[in-house]
């Protein structure tokens, strides 16, 4: 069906028929320009239709998220824009990246990432593709750090995400990185929900100095949840499991592959390009150029249990890709990152669980969970006792 913009789609599929989209030929994808590391305006002609539950969230507001950390800095982060394959693109803001498709019909992009990037990238879209503007916007998740500055495209996009989004920006406290909880069951953001994280793993939890006097947008002492997401559209199409989009005669499907790090994470596959996007889950901020990293393990672990985010890397390790372009981390990696991670984290669980069995104490187990097999991985040394840490907790809450 063809519009005013062009041709394009928004398909549910069946969840097998979403790994693989015949006659699509396999091949591999070939980065081009970066480091390959290995061991809510719809236009006319757009059809939906949902895999499971997908409905419109008829909101044409601008709720918007914080400033994200990037954005709180007083330089600007470094920013480019470099080829993956074909016509999928990687855009940097510091440490943070996302990615987007150049199809004839106009742009498909993942994370506006905040409120100053999302501008100069619009630039950049507008030089590089004269013509194509972008038609869909898809977000990882509703984080504040990579979900601001939607507004930039506004103009010409829809805006996707997984329909838990909609809960988090609903004026309740929404699911939050870095541990940073309700801990007080006010339904705002206080400064010692910022700081008790910060000033527990400076540099790991929490945020930078100066974040709580952005989000404290009246300067009363507290945030509220819509102060926190001033910057963030709130998405017009949300879907339920998976989803396929199709624009310009290419595709891009969208898993929910379960909790996390968030509650609202996608996973976005190019099948042409055999290649996938996620955040966070993948490889969190503190991976710069090794994804092979301990995790951040705040909240701890954010609050999923630890099996929701084994069975999240299953049901990724199960896409049919082969490269993962992350939202942290200078590199792209292969697939065989996924099972790895999922191997990490079950190592971890049993290690725990087994010593906890025995009767173990946290201190006794942070001295004999020693993760061998993961002593070269990134963050070692600064984040082992912590992971066992966070383990212990996760475990006693979720048995």
């Amino acid at each position: 069906m063809v519009g005013a913009h062009g041709a394009s789609r928004c398909v549910g599929v069946a969840p097998s028929a979403v790994r693989g989209v015949a006659p699509i030929r396999r091949r591999r994808a070939t980065p081009a320009a970066a480091a390959l590391y290995s061991p809510a305006h719809s236009f006319a002609g757009a059809r939906v239709v949902a895999s499971r539950h997908l409905r419109f969230a008829l909101v044409a507001t601008l709720a918007a998220t914080s400033i994200g950390v990037a954005s709180a800095q007083p330089r600007t982060p470094p920013r480019e824009i470099s080829q993956v394959t074909g016509d999928l693109y990687r855009a940097r803001n510091g440490n943070w990246y996302t990615v987007f498709l150049v199809t004839p019909d106009g742009i498909i992009l993942g994370d506006p990432i905040n409120e100053t990037f999302a501008p100069w990238l619009k630039a950049e879209l507008d030089t590089r593709f004269p013509g194509k503007p972008v038609r869909y916007v898809i977000y990882s998740h509703s984080h504040f750090d990579h979900a601001a500055g939607g507004a930039a495209f506004a103009e010409t996009a829809t805006f996707v995400a997984h329909e838990n989004m909609l809960r988090n920006m609903d004026g309740r406290y929404p699911q939050m990185p870095g541990d940073m909880i309700d801990r007080n069951d006010n339904g705002v953001i206080d400064r010692e929900e910022i700081d008790i994280p910060t000033n527990t793993r400076p540099g790991v939890c929490g945020m930078g100095p100066g974040f709580f006097d952005g989000i404290d947008r009246n300067g009363d002492g507290v945030a509220t949840p819509q102060e926190l997401q001033l910057h963030i559209v709130k998405p017009a199409i949300v879907y339920n499991d998976r989803m396929r989009i199709e624009l310009g005669g290419k595709a891009v499907e969208l898993v929910h592959p379960g909790l996390n790090h968030s509650n609202d994470a996608t996973v976005m596959v190019f099948p042409a390009e055999r290649a996938a996007f996620a955040t966070e889950f993948i490889a969190d901020a503190l991976v710069a150029n090794n994804p092979r990293s301990l995790p951040s393990a705040c909240g701890p672990f954010d609050g999923s249990p630890l099996a929701e985010w084994i069975k999240s890397y299953r049901t990724v390790e199960a896409l049919d890709f082969d490269l993962m372009i992350t939202g942290h981390g200078s590199m792209l990696v292969d697939k065989a990152l996924i099972r790895e991670t999922r191997e990490l984290f079950q190592h971890l669980r049993d290690e725990v669980a087994a010593g906890m069995a025995a009767g173990r104490t946290l201190e006794q187990l942070k001295e004999s969970v020693r993760l061998e097999p993961y002593k070269d991985w990134a963050n070692y040394e600064r984040l082992r006792a912590y992971n066992v840490e966070a383990a212990y907790r996760n475990l006693l809450i979720y048995r």
